[in-house]
């Protein structure tokens, strides 16, 4: 029997609890935390386990998800595993399919319609933090250019592009609070961005999901530059 499975934004897997073997335990602290997990949401609480494993915080309570449900997700979002368990187990707690089918088969179109509203949104929200963080190293480049512009003398309209930098900055951080654009967004690549291929494609992930800690280096950037040539002139 393989357990269920959640890949954390640092590559480690964790194995969720089973229950009967027909219920996966979702700790309902990652459920509101990670997006991947928000469907989850809709099941019933669960009493908290004894035996998990200590990295899932369970102390928010526990969500009792069915295992045939959690399959159909995991099949689809890259951080989750499925479950497979062995047929005898499953023959034998499988119940006739003739008094199931219909309310299977709404079940399972109310799980596609919530799959697919989730992930248009994780899409939209990764789209808004990826054009923000793009805005965000343009920004420090521009400041960058500033200061190099700086070098030999510091006039009027100088000081007034520096201004018109901070303004743009505090604009990009504003619209970043408004769109949710805040660091611990996960990336939608595939599952090997962790690997040792892929190391600098994950770099560059992560930076582009913290658009607020860039615009935090452009103003310090800024702000310790501006003093230094102001100190040498």
């Amino acid at each position: 029997m393989s357990c269920p499975r959640y890949r954390t934004l640092d590559g480690d897997e964790l194995q969720l609890p089973l229950a009967m073997d027909r219920w996966v335990l979702v700790p309902r602290a990652l459920a509101r935390f990670d997006p991947e997990l928000a469907w989850t949401l809709d099941y019933d609480d669960a009493p908290t386990p004894e035996d998990a494993d200590p990295r899932l915080d369970f102390s928010g309570g526990a969500l009792l998800v069915p295992v045939e449900r959690w399959n159909e997700h995991a099949a689809l979002e890259p951080n989750l595993a499925p479950c497979r368990i062995a047929a005898s187990i499953t023959s034998a707690t499988d119940t006739p399919p003739r008094r199931i089918a219909t309310a299977a088969l709404n079940s399972g179109n109310e799980d596609e319609r919530l799959t697919v509203a989730v992930s248009v949104a994780r899409f939209v929200a990764r789209a808004m933090t990826t054009v923000l963080a793009a805005l965000a190293l343009g920004y420090v480049i521009a400041v960058g250019a500033w200061l190099w512009s700086l070098r030999h003398q510091i006039s009027g309209p100088d000081v007034s592009t520096g201004l018109l930098l901070v303004g743009a900055a505090m604009l990009l951080a504003w619209l970043a609070g408004v769109s949710g654009a805040v660091p611990g967004v996960r990336s939608l690549t595939s599952p090997r961005w962790h690997d040792g291929n892929g190391r600098c494609a994950g770099i560059c992930h992560r930076l582009c999901d913290h658009p607020l800690a860039i615009l935090r280096l452009g103003l310090a950037l800024q702000f310790a530059g501006f003093v230094a040539l102001i100190a040498i002139h």
